[in-house]
């Protein structure tokens, strides 16, 4: 994921796309935006058709975007993203400067779910398994 972790969980299937790099774990997606990017629903369509296909509506899962990369996000893409994931638990952002971050805070006012910041990919993935755990998903 451009960095190395100390997750134990192995990956299910790994996406390399035009917009972003996907890896899928049991009940958790990690996302890595590519550089440059302006990410609109139109746009993010690909990853969110690879989510589905893999957590269907029903499979409980945790959505953490790594970003390693900088890009700009239209906030309106999370409206339609998250009317097609009642199963979507939780959205970690993992965000590697100080900018970034404060973007980041503003995210959390388009979000109606548990939201939370990291700095480190290793602590969103160690709350994203708490939140797992918390909802009786494992």
């Amino acid at each position: 994921m451009g960095t190395a972790t100390s997750i134990n969980q192995q990956p299910i299937v790994e996406y390399v796309l035009e917009t972003a790099k996907v890896v899928l774990y049991q009940n958790i997606v990690v996302v890595v935006g590519t550089e440059g990017t302006h990410v609109t629903y139109e746009k993010v369509t690909n990853v969110l058709r690879i989510v589905k296909e893999i957590y269907g509506t029903d499979i409980p899962f945790v959505y953490i975007s790594n970003r390693i990369h900088s890009y700009s996000i239209d906030p309106l893409a999370y409206y339609e993203a998250i009317k097609l994931f009642p199963n979507l638990k939780a959205y970690a952002i993992v965000s590697h400067n100080k900018r970034s971050r404060t973007l980041a805070v503003l995210e959390k006012l388009f979000m109606k779910k548990s939201i939370r910041v990291f700095d480190e990919l290793e602590k969103a993935f160690e709350w994203a398994e708490q939140m797992i755990t918390k909802n009786g998903i494992v």
